[in-house]
């Protein structure tokens, strides 16, 4: 519009190749504009786009804007002395814009609104005299501070939008993770949970039933030539079979199965050797070190070591003579092991569910297990646990 309108002026006081050039330097003004509004100032409204595509660097910005301001300085001279109602003015639109939109610091604004006052303002003052110049001060002030502060504020209102947007964005994702995780955490709880139960029913009713079934044929063998041993062996089976059946029940109610209730580690270990015996096999507890207070968690796994080795030494080791040792030697960490002096452990499967227990639950307390055969001969379950 501005050029429009002086250019018009000027062709009517017979000015046409000045009014040409400046017709032509002003189309090449809006293009130019136009091509930078679409390729730098637009992005910054998009928010699909990438921040490293939307962001300019300082030497952008200052190209920008210097090649404003000669463009609007160019525009100045071409159109001398005409200037309706501060049409001229308006050349300088597009550098308040720009600075408005690329610049983030207000200083660097007034920077920009500093230098190109003071640019037009002098040729103002060059052109048309004192008078002219000041009333051009007053008007480029109000002009660019108007148009600098319009163009800033919906920057930065596109900016809080965006990263209002991004924010949002990373909530969702956090979120859909955060349910994520909370569904892995229930399956594993789950799945703990079955373990557990699965340990605790297996090493129950399996030490419990070798027990009844060891006492039973004891009894059965003695029912003719000792009927008290017999009878004392099937009150043992007896016993043994009620202590399976409450840790059963203790299990599936998913209660922590603590056959020690009330009782010490070591009285807990005498009465379950006490059951375990029989005619030709000699069971022994043995304790190094002064016994101490022990996590439940700890006490059980270490019951249910026990338990596992005095039922794999009576299944499979074919021994006469089993030794229980619980050493409280160490400060650091507790050790039980179950040892005899049979023919090992070398036909038990690596896969059997007892030893898998007992190596998750020495896993589950940063601790060891061991099953094999020592060098020395004879079987051997040793489970280690800090505490």
């Amino acid at each position: 519009m501005p050029i429009a309108w002086i250019g018009y002026l000027m062709i009517q006081n017979n000015m046409v190749a000045k009014a040409t050039k400046l017709i032509v330097v002003g189309l090449l003004t809006f293009f130019w504009n136009l091509f930078f509004l679409k390729r730098l100032l637009f992005d910054l409204y998009q928010e699909e786009r990438p921040d490293k595509e939307r962001c300019h660097n300082r030497a952008q910005v200052v190209g920008i804007l210097g090649v404003q301001a000669m463009l609007a300085l160019l525009c100045n001279h071409l159109a001398g002395s005409f200037n309706p109602i501060g049409m001229q003015q308006w050349f300088w639109m597009p550098v308040a814009g720009f600075a408005g939109v690329l610049l983030r610091r207000r200083r660097h604004m007034f920077l920009v609104l500093f230098i190109t006052l003071t640019i037009s303002t002098a040729h103002e003052y060059a052109m048309r005299g004192l008078n002219p110049a000041v009333v051009w001060t007053c008007g480029q002030i109000s002009t660019s501070v108007f148009i600098m502060g319009c163009s800033f504020a919906m920057t930065q209102a596109s900016r809080q939008r965006m990263n209002t947007a991004r924010l949002a964005a990373e909530l969702r994702t956090a979120n859909a993770q955060l349910e994520l995780q909370a569904e892995q955490a229930a399956l594993l709880a789950v799945e703990q949970e079955r373990n557990r139960l699965a340990r605790e029913i297996h090493d129950a009713v399996g030490h419990s039933l070798t027990v009844v079934g060891a006492q039973l044929d004891v009894a059965e063998s003695l029912m003719k030539q000792d009927p008290a041993r017999a009878l004392d062996a099937v009150q043992k089976a007896q016993r043994a079979s009620r202590e399976g059946l409450a840790e059963i029940r203790r299990s599936v109610a998913s209660l922590r199965a603590t056959p020690q209730e009330q009782r010490t580690l070591a009285e807990s270990l005498t009465s379950l050797i006490t059951g375990a015996e029989r005619p030709g096999l000699k069971l022994v507890l043995q304790q190094s070190g002064k016994s101490r207070a022990l996590p439940s968690l700890v006490e059980i796994s270490l019951y249910r070591c026990a338990q596992e080795g005095i039922t794999n030494a009576c299944r499979h080791s074919g021994a006469s003579e089993i030794a229980v040792h619980l050493d409280f030697t160490s400060d650091a960490r507790i050790m039980l092991s179950v040892t005899d002096n049979g023919r090992g452990f070398s036909r038990i499967p690596e896969n059997s569910h007892g030893l898998k227990g007992l190596r998750e639950r020495a896993a589950l307390l940063n601790g060891e297990f061991f099953a094999g055969t020592e060098q020395q001969g004879g079987g051997c379950c040793r489970m280690i646990i800090p505490a």
